[in-house]
């Protein structure tokens, strides 16, 4: 990759729809957390958000700790960029698990001079959990947490933010489909075993 760029994993909530933790949940031969290092292999660095690290002793990664509890993804947002050690970083949800390597790989080439912010969107659908984001985005960002702002994309009318649509970056709607239920998973899951049939078809 061309540019250095640190990614971050949101794996904190409390994942109450699906009933147990997503990042340990099966997929393929991996976890949801192994499959996203995969992919996110071509990043210079890798972080993990966590509301507690007490619960991951046996993390494969850098663990990044929440600070307020059940504040939501702009905590864990906030205190990854932090910890970066450089100053662009691509954050993705735990469950967003079609993402591959190559998507990844072209959202980052979008990086351009001065943005703050890149955001693929489906319009005014925006997807702020599978963004680009700079340090420089910190001073907002804290000022979210100290006014009680949950939601990220308030971020992006404070900064310079760049909207990409999902079809100019050759993606999918189903790229960044996210597995919030049970349902959600055992649909993934079928879909997976329908690949594997296929591919292993004569």
């Amino acid at each position: 990759m061309e540019r250095q760029i640190s990614a971050g994993i949101l794996a904190g909530g409390k994942s109450t729809r699906m009933g147990e933790d997503k990042a340990r949940l099966s997929y393929g031969n991996q976890t949801f957390l192994s499959h996203l290092l995969w992919e996110l292999r071509e990043f210079d660095e890798v972080l993990l958000s966590v509301e507690d690290r007490r619960a991951w002793a046996d993390a494969p990664c850098r663990l990044v700790e929440d600070q307020l509890p059940d504040f939501g993804p702009v905590e864990g947002l906030y205190q990854l960029l932090r910890a970066a050690r450089n100053p662009y970083m691509l954050v993705t949800a735990i469950d967003l698990q079609c993402l591959t390597a190559s998507a990844l790989r072209v959202l980052a080439g979008q990086i351009r001079p001065g943005m703050c912010c890149l955001v693929p969107c489906r319009g005014a659908w925006l997807e702020p959990l599978c963004s680009i984001y700079h340090k420089d985005a910190l001073p907002v960002l804290e000022r979210m947490r100290s006014a009680g702002v949950r939601r990220p994309r308030a971020l992006f009318d404070c900064v310079p933010t760049r909207y990409i649509e999902l079809a100019d970056l050759g993606w999918s709607g189903s790229m960044v489909r996210n597995v919030n239920t049970r349902g959600d998973y055992e649909a993934l899951l079928r879909e997976e075993n329908g690949k594997e049939k296929r591919d292993n078809a004569p």
